[in-house]
């Protein structure tokens, strides 16, 4: 004769495929979870992975070529677009430059910036060269240095003369160091 099943053995089975089963779909949850994060978390720091740009690549006007005299730099403020990850301004002050015309015609432009810590570079009429008032570096017209700790000349910028304009491209460039890098 047969005896009923006590299911005492079944309940087991059953309790370990459920166990089972709440593992499975656990792990699927966090994977389905993660596929659906990663992408939002990489739209989401979007904005961090992008350099700020000062100026963009086209050159900016910063003085008409008449203004710009052999022997006397012109300090000029470079007005532009700045644009990061978040944000972007046009009509901005980006900095300045110093622009220096040679007795041939040529004009050059350089950064106000000392490349030794950051302090603003001037002009020195009497003595006729920049000068870091922070630390005592001087420059000549030509931008190299002829005392103090500058690590490297002054950094000069691309400039053209276009028609009646000087164009700058402005960039930033890091200090402290004897390589001219840009920054962003």
């Amino acid at each position: 004769m047969l005896q009923p099943h006590s299911g005492s053995g079944s309940g087991a089975v059953v309790a370990e495929r459920r166990g089972f089963l709440k593992k499975v779909t656990a792990a699927l949850t966090a994977i389905i979870g993660a596929a659906a994060a990663i992408p939002g978390l990489g739209f989401l720091a979007h904005p961090l992975r992008k350099a700020t740009v000062w100026g963009g690549e086209e050159p900016l006007r910063v003085a008409a070529a008449r203004d710009v005299k052999p022997g006397e730099p012109l300090r000029v403020d470079v007005v532009g677009q700045r644009r990061d990850g978040w944000l972007r301004l046009d009509r901005v002050n980006l900095g300045a430059c110093w622009l220096v015309r040679s007795p041939e015609g040529e004009v050059r432009a350089f950064s106000t910036v000392c490349p030794h810590l950051g302090c603003g570079i001037d002009w020195d009429g009497d003595e006729k060269k920049f000068v870091c008032p922070c630390h005592g570096s001087d420059f000549d017209t030509s931008g190299r240095v002829l005392a103090g700790p500058s690590p490297r000349a002054m950094d000069e910028l691309d400039a053209v003369i276009a028609g009646n304009d000087v164009k700058v491209r402005y960039r930033r460039f890091r200090v402290a160091t004897s390589k001219k890098e840009p920054i962003g």
